[in-house]
């Protein structure tokens, strides 16, 4: 990096949206050290997904917090955007948790509030397959239930960021239709430029957009192209997204994970169905980027013509501009 964006990078904010660790009480936590040695400032870990039940994502996410709220000097458990602040005002890391499903409420709305407590501050509505409350993208989509509609009301009311990464069309579409508050996508890539059922729809993007909403750029190879996670595929992503909506609705939701110790083989040949055929997930040696190539995607950002407010924005000003918003209970 030329020195002046080696400074910017420096200072900026830098936020990931969404990380894919699977979720586990076994995970070391000590894994996230790879965000901040990238100069990443805050990070949304998942500890649930709907694959696993409601007791399950309890337990991981008694876990995680217990080992972040253990680590005082390492980690700043984030409640709202002025921690994020203090952390970075004291050379931490700043954390927060995020479920992908509603199928961890096990059907009860007062479970909103349980997780807000917590630190969950992101719940995504679906997870490829359909819930009580939200139809999957891998699935025969059929919309926002009555209960869904209760979700999105309560996760306004408490102050938790409503995520349409995951969900089918129809339900998206529905989603953003009912939050009062910006919606986002935090780890999905435009259809326009790789057919898969994961990516999103212009449609998609133009509505998030028009709620103040942010898209963040998935850094999976199957989802960015065929296994192609190379910095001109990933500029290419965001650039057109920028194009299609403006600067302002563009941010990072790598979906990242460095190597766990767990076995995650069982959940996953458990329940084939939540990653079907067709779909590459089958692809040998899948590849994803990380945050360690964020120096090198802000170069490229600079050399296709973003200037320095349009790469800050990117880096994490936008998401966080949306949590200003999300994160204020009603």
């Amino acid at each position: 990096m030329q020195e002046h964006l080696q400074q910017l990078y420096r200072d900026a904010l830098v936020w990931d949206a969404h990380a894919g660790v699977f979720p586990s009480p076994e995970v070391d936590l000590n894994l996230l050290d790879e965000w901040p040695r990238a100069g990443a400032s805050y990070l949304s870990i998942n500890v649930g997904f709907d694959v696993m039940d409601s007791q399950d994502t309890l337990a991981t996410l008694a876990a995680y917090r217990r080992r972040v709220l253990d680590n005082p000097d390492r980690f700043v458990l984030v409640g709202d955007n002025a921690d994020i602040e203090r952390a970075r005002g004291e050379g931490k890391f700043a954390l927060s948790f995020d479920i992908e499903g509603m199928n961890a409420l096990n059907g009860d709305i007062n479970m909103i509030g349980v997780y807000h407590a917590l630190g969950v501050r992101q719940m995504l509505f679906a997870y490829n397959l359909n819930n009580a409350a939200a139809g999957g993208c891998h699935d025969d989509d059929s919309g926002l239930t009555d209960f869904g509609r209760q979700v999105v009301h309560e996760m306004n009311r408490v102050g938790m960021i409503v995520d349409c990464s995951h969900a089918g069309h129809r339900t998206t579409l529905d989603i953003m239709r009912e939050s009062s508050k910006p919606v986002v996508f935090s780890h999905s890539n435009p259809s326009a430029l790789w057919q898969h059922q994961r990516n999103i729809s212009d449609e998609q993007i133009l509505t998030c957009a028009a709620t103040g909403g942010v898209i963040g750029l998935n850094g999976m190879g199957i989802f960015l192209g065929d296994n192609d996670i190379g910095i001109d595929t990933m500029l290419r992503h965001v650039r057109y997204v920028s194009d299609l909506v403006g600067n302002e609705h563009i941010g990072i939701g790598f979906d990242y994970s460095p190597k766990v110790d767990v076995d995650i083989g069982v959940i996953l040949r458990s329940r084939p169905d939540y990653w079907p055929a067709g779909q590459q997930y089958d692809t040998p040696g899948i590849k994803h980027a990380g945050p360690a190539q964020l120096p090198e995607l802000v170069d490229a950002l600079a050399d296709s013509g973003f200037d320095d407010a349009a790469i800050r924005a990117f880096l994490g000003e936008n998401f966080h501009r949306v949590a200003a918003s999300a994160w204020t209970s009603d």
